[in-house]
């Protein structure tokens, strides 16, 4: 799974958690599918920090989830199910969707996205991504499963990539580091406190890389680095 740091444009703007990663998770599961609910909510509440406050179909209307409290809600799609009005709800009432689904498409991914998904992960019977994910999520993090990166980001041509190769060597010694390590899920607080700086100027460090980069957020920044990475 790919972690992020919070993210500054949209729509990927979203307010921010407490940090800590001691805090529990109140998080809610949507599904229409009864298997993979109760798949889920046995994987959710074997975690000592995730409390599930319900697992429900995921058709009922959004007004009738129980959602005092909650903070993530995982969304789980199937049979083409997009459930974008879902999504977009749970956002305006400034929650996190974690949406996990099969047979992603980039078109998918992007309305997803758009609706204001904080997470994207692939459908599988191992629940270690989840559960990572939404402690990513719960801590400000933005979160995709590496086999969906393509579809968010397609490879660069080769004349682009020349071009996102220049402005990646243009980065700083410091930015490379800061963008690296919110990559690997470290929260803004947590990155200050390694490079030994303030939350301030690692917010600073990030702003003048996506400008160097011409990203339009840090996710879109780190997979320019890998892709300058790439032979």
């Amino acid at each position: 799974m790919t972690v992020v740091g919070e993210v500054a444009s949209a729509p990927w703007s979203a307010p921010s958690v407490p940090e800590g990663r001691t805090a529990r998770v109140r998080t809610l599961i949507a599904d229409h599918d009864p298997i993979s609910r109760h798949f889920l909510e046995d994987a959710l509440r074997a975690d000592g920090l995730i409390d599930v406050g319900a697992a429900i179909d995921a058709r009922t209307p959004v007004a009738q989830w129980p959602l005092r409290r909650v903070t993530v809600v995982v969304l789980g799609l199937s049979q083409g199910d997009l459930l974008l009005g879902r999504v977009r709800e749970l956002a305006e009432r400034r929650l996190r969707p974690l949406v996990v689904g099969l047979d992603w498409t980039r078109q998918h991914l992007n309305d997803v996205l758009a609706a204001g998904a904080w997470g994207c992960l692939e459908k599988d019977t191992r629940p270690e991504s989840v559960l990572s994910g939404v402690h990513a999520v719960a801590h400000g993090n933005r979160v995709l499963s590496p086999s969906l990166l393509e579809y968010y980001v397609p490879r660069l041509a080769a004349a682009a990539r020349r071009g996102a190769a220049e402005s990646v060597r243009r980065l700083t010694r410091r930015e490379r580091q800061v963008l690296v390590l919110l990559a690997q899920g470290l929260s803004t607080s947590e990155v200050a406190r390694q490079c030994g700086v303030s939350t301030a100027t690692v917010k600073s460090h990030v702003s003048h890389a996506l400008a160097k980069l011409g990203a339009r957020n840090r996710l879109e920044a780190v997979l320019m680095l890998r892709e300058d990475a790439v032979p």
